[in-house]
């Protein structure tokens, strides 16, 4: 073949193979470049989402650290009360929490450094999962030891959604009594709390309104009081509950306000039957501030 022949045949082949080369090029960026699309039934690690219970009450549930599993609808789930779907209206897990200053933890906030940042229930700075404080900083343990007497458990309370609950027992703790016997208009005896053991809570209010104490899921006579100091007996309350007489919830709503502490005694009282039996119980407490 003459040398201009060769030269036409190199000219003709040159781009033919350029575009092969170019097309397998492209052919790999399309395989290894293709965005994934999102998942939306993915979460934020410790990100808390709106969620609701069976019974339509508002709840909060923190997104697991693999970004793919929730915690349980708190503080309203139980095996009765399981979490429900949300209806048209209701927020969706991608927005905020319908209370932004008092249902969120705080985004530069971090559990176990000791100190109680927005959201959190209690921070102990240990992972002791039955002390009072999780290694969640929630609150947790039946039989926390500073239950036991003053100054109690530290419980704090942001407001909103954020709704601390710890289910325990008044058994093998301490006992005090109150000045004033508590009753109520509806035949309960009136009581001092000296016949039956307690557990003390110290509560810090982040907001100001009306906080809730609730005594719920009880085996026993409840009976549940609030004051401003923390006295070893002789406990002056400043809001009380003894509604019911012999097994049975208790609630007690007072005005707090923002950065003052609370003490809250879950307690029992004997029955007009005098039923001793119904001294003290299991119970589960749960404190609110809208």
């Amino acid at each position: 073949m003459i040398p201009s022949a060769l030269a036409r045949l190199a000219r003709s082949v040159a781009p033919r193979a350029a575009l092969a080369s170019l097309g397998v090029v492209t052919l790999l960026l399309a395989c290894t470049t293709t965005p994934k699309t999102k998942d939306d039934s993915l979460c934020s690690p410790g990100n808390y989402v709106f969620c609701r219970c069976r019974d339509r009450q508002d709840g909060a549930k923190l997104c697991k650290d693999d970004g793919q599993s929730f915690g349980p609808c708190e503080p309203c789930e139980s095996y009765d009360n399981p979490e429900g779907p949300l209806e048209p209206g209701d927020p969706t897990p991608d927005e905020p929490l319908p209370d932004p200053d008092g249902g969120q933890p705080d985004p530069n906030g971090s559990c176990g450094d000791g100190v109680v940042q927005r959201g959190e229930d209690c921070d102990d700075k240990n992972t002791n999962e039955t002390d009072g404080c999780d290694s969640s900083c929630k609150l947790a343990g039946a039989t926390p030891q500073k239950t036991v007497g003053c100054p109690g458990l530290d419980v704090h309370v942001w407001g909103g959604t954020h709704k601390p609950t710890l289910a325990g027992t008044t058994a093998n703790s301490g006992n005090r009594k109150v000045k004033t016997t508590c009753g109520s208009s509806t035949g309960s005896t009136p009581t001092s709390g000296a016949s039956s053991e307690d557990r003390v809570f110290k509560v810090l209010a982040h907001k100001t309104g009306s906080m809730t104490v609730a005594v719920t899921d009880t085996s026993y006579n409840a009976f549940l009081y609030v004051a401003e100091t923390c006295p070893s007996d002789d406990v002056e309350w400043i809001a009380c509950a003894n509604k019911v007489d012999g097994v049975g919830n208790e609630t007690v709503t007072l005005p707090v306000d923002e950065g003052k502490t609370y003490y809250v005694f879950v307690d029992g009282a004997l029955p007009s039957n005098l039923d001793t039996t119904k001294l003290k119980g299991n119970f589960r407490v749960t404190f609110s501030i809208p």
